[in-house]
């Protein structure tokens, strides 16, 4: 049975130390853009999630975070609790999560719009 690539993603980053996940998500954008480059993996709603992703944890001051609205809620979810688990553990700054948290607001408001 062939996984999906959203589902592997939370199973790495979910059974890591919070130390361990933004060197963990560095390395999965490289080899996921790879294969993406290579023609490896096949451009998903769940690669275009997890990319957005990785791309905000690697620099978060950099902006803010624009997911799509598409994205499915369990994404939402999974990417907030990580982000919340890195904050706790000072892994990422306090504005990291308040970053999260405005997309997610203007998520739910351009989908009631």
């Amino acid at each position: 049975m062939s996984r999906y690539p959203f589902e592997m993603f939370c199973e790495m980053i979910g059974g890591l130390p919070p130390k361990a996940v933004l060197k963990a998500v560095a390395i999965e954008r490289f080899m996921l853009e790879e294969d993406l480059a290579q023609g490896r993996t096949l451009p998903s709603d769940d690669t275009a999630s997890i990319l957005t992703f990785c791309r905000f944890l690697a620099d978060p001051a950099h902006g803010g975070l624009t997911l799509p609205r598409t994205m499915p809620m369990e994404h939402w979810v999974f990417y907030g609790k990580t982000v919340e688990r890195l904050v706790a553990a000072g892994e990422l700054p306090r504005e990291a999560q308040e970053d999260f948290e405005a997309a997610n607001h203007d998520v739910d408001s351009r989908i009631m719009a």
